[in-house]
Parts: C-alpha cells; structure tokens; sequence
C-alpha cells in the first residue's frame, strides 16, 4: 500500500499513517484509511487478496470519498 501511495501521490511513507482498516469477512476485502500526517489528507481504499493472502487487486476510492464528503 504504501508503495501504490507513494508512486500515484508523491508522499513519502514515513509521513504516512494507516487510520482504520476493516476487513470484509466473506470478500477477501480490506477497507483501508490513510492519513498524510503533514497535510493531513486521507486516503481511501479497498484491497482485494487471494486465499493465500495474495495480492488480487487495489481500489483508489480517494477521490470518490472526496467528492461525497464536499456534497
């Protein structure tokens, strides 16, 4: 995860905080919230994983939670 956010955004991981992270029992889902700890920017995600705890997939629901939250 930090690896995805520091290629797409730019920040560094040491000033990155994970928030909250839920997992979907069931759907091989993680939700995930992180913070930017210098701008305090959140970032949102939903993290798909196999069986065997593999990646499958990583969704940016950045700046889909963004738009909502200004609504």
């Amino acid at each position: 995860m930090e690896n995805y956010i520091e290629t797409n955004y730019g920040i560094g991981r040491e000033d990155l905080k994970s928030e909250v992270n839920n997992y979907r029992r069931g759907m091989a889902l993680f939700e995930i919230e992180v913070k930017d700890i210098v701008t305090k920017n959140y970032y949102f995600f939903e993290v798909k994983i196999r069986d065997d705890y593999s990646l499958i997939s990583i969704k940016d629901l950045s700046e889909l939670h963004h738009k909502n939250q200004a609504d």
